[in-house]
């Protein structure tokens, strides 16, 4: 077996050995060139940190690192079923992490998803230590129940794009990697939505509109109850957009979570976030 840079691999091999990875994965996830393309750019995926695992022309497994100032984060790290139980994992995390440190990283931080007991016990192994549990959650298309009387919106704003990174910029908790300014920012195309309340309340919601679903979707709360202002700033989201399925990732289970549920979204599954101190 032998670690090489991804970066000497087109994105048409890594695309191919990426979804080989998950053939039999617990949430396939599968990619194609173009999404490759924008995950490695908006993600800050360094192609020449990042490894695939060669058994002579043989594809036996990959990992990438994101890099941002002193911190990475591993991610699309898989492993073909030819390649199992043959250490790749292993290799592929230890050269991983040898090349941030190299880059004088300070920190690693990385996702597995609940239920992944292999991958989860593998990133234990190498003394990543479990931070938090985030959501993944979606909503189908459907009618809305009118908001309650107390709930009444007053105004509602629209933002562009670096008006919504502003406001991103200015959360209060720590976000995760796939939703932090750095990610959102790259991501171009973003719109936001302003929400006062008659009552006082207000809350804000950035995401990104395509054809037929919502992305990039995160609430944050300024003025009044949690869960009652999310609820009443993800009911104006789709009211506006009534056709678009939504996905928002990586949510906290926090007091904003049942304003999620309140307007249908469910909790499909859940990432463990893990972080190693190099």
């Amino acid at each position: 077996m032998e670690l090489i840079a991804a970066d000497n691999f087109t994105l048409e091999e890594l695309t191919e050995a990426y979804n080989q990875t998950r053939v039999d994965y617990l949430v396939p996830m599968p990619m194609n060139v173009a999404r490759l393309r924008e995950y490695i750019y908006v993600y800050d995926v360094d192609l020449s940190a990042s490894c695939v695992a060669m058994d002579g022309d043989v594809m036996l497994g990959l990992g990438m690192l994101g890099i941002r100032q002193k911190r990475g984060w591993i991610t699309r790290l898989g492993v073909l079923p030819s390649g199992r139980r043959r250490g790749v994992g292993s290799a592929i995390m230890q050269e991983l992490i040898g090349q941030a440190q190299k880059r004088n990283l300070k920190e690693i931080w990385l996702e597995v998803i609940k239920g992944n007991t292999a991958g989860f016990n593998l990133f234990r192994k190498f003394e990543f230590e479990v931070t938090r549990e985030l959501i993944v959650a979606r909503r189908a298309p459907a009618p809305l129940d009118p908001l309650p009387e107390h709930l009444q919106v007053y105004r509602v704003t629209p933002l562009n794009h670096e008006e919504a990174i502003i406001l991103l910029s200015h959360r209060q908790g720590r976000p995760n990697w796939l939703i932090e300014t750095e990610s959102m920012q790259n991501a171009r195309n973003l719109s936001a939505l302003l929400v006062e309340l008659e009552n006082g309340g207000r809350g804000w919601v950035t995401y990104h509109a395509g054809l037929f679903q919502l992305t990039r979707i995160v609430v944050e709360v300024t003025v009044g109850d949690p869960q009652e202002v999310t609820w009443a700033v993800l009911h104006t989201l789709h009211q506006r957009y009534k056709r678009q399925d939504a996905v928002a990732e990586n949510l906290c289970d926090d007091e904003k979570w049942p304003g999620y549920e309140r307007v249908g979204y469910f909790d499909a599954f859940r990432r463990i976030e893990m972080v190693k101190t190099l």
